[in-house]
């Protein structure tokens, strides 16, 4: 069980999950990938989808000499996505301002991944606190996004706490039940005018 600090973990497992698009940024996860290898990381980076930057990422790797740490997977049907996730420790968000909400990271977080996510995706400020239920790096920025991916490798059972907050924001905050109830609460609120009783976090607050 990858949220049982007890279980003996040999092996964390990185996951990256999107098209290959620039803006999606895939040179990331390699570059990070070449420098956990050199500070002698034990771990395994799998990135599934595809598209027009895939060939220039495996071409990447390959000058990097990260290939035997780095599995291009291709694209998979969404349920087997997201079994993927229930196995890898941590997810990579790594787009920069282009990126909508972002709903992998909604299925991440649910899935039990510890993510670590650019700072300018449309879903991070609402869904992620920073330390707690995920962590979040400077969008392009690869030392920062090395300090936290560092953080979580070398800090097992708070990578752990970190998953298991991210589950718990998924089913409590933002599951489709709260989602419901705080629309009911957002209608009423318009109706009547009473701003206070507005939900003031999660599904329908307002957004900063």
């Amino acid at each position: 069980n990858k949220l049982d600090v007890s279980s003996g973990e040999i092996t964390p497992h990185i996951m990256w999950c999107s098209r290959f698009l620039r803006w999606k940024h895939p040179e990331l996860p390699v570059m990070l990938a070449k420098r956990l290898k050199d500070l002698g990381y034990n771990f395994r980076l799998d990135m599934f989808g595809s598209g027009e930057e895939l060939e220039a990422t495996e071409k990447l790797a390959k000058e990097l000499m990260v290939e035997d740490l780095v599995s291009f997977c291709r694209n998979m049907p969404n349920d087997e996505i997201l079994e993927q996730m229930r196995t890898h420790e941590i997810f990579l968000f790594t787009s920069d301002r282009n990126e909508g909400w972002g709903a992998v990271l909604n299925e991440s977080m649910a899935n039990g991944c510890a993510v670590v996510a650019s700072n300018l995706i449309g879903s991070v400020p609402f869904l992620i606190e920073d330390g707690v239920n995920g962590c979040i790096f400077k969008s392009g920025n690869i030392d920062d996004l090395m300090v936290k991916v560092k953080f979580l490798l070398d800090n097992p059972a708070k990578r752990i706490e970190i998953a298991k907050n991210a589950i718990c924001t998924m089913r409590t905050i933002w599951s489709p039940a709260n989602a419901a109830r705080q629309f009911l609460s957002l209608s009423s609120t318009l109706l009547t005018g009473n701003m206070r009783e507005a939900p003031v976090s999660g599904p329908c607050s307002k957004a900063e």
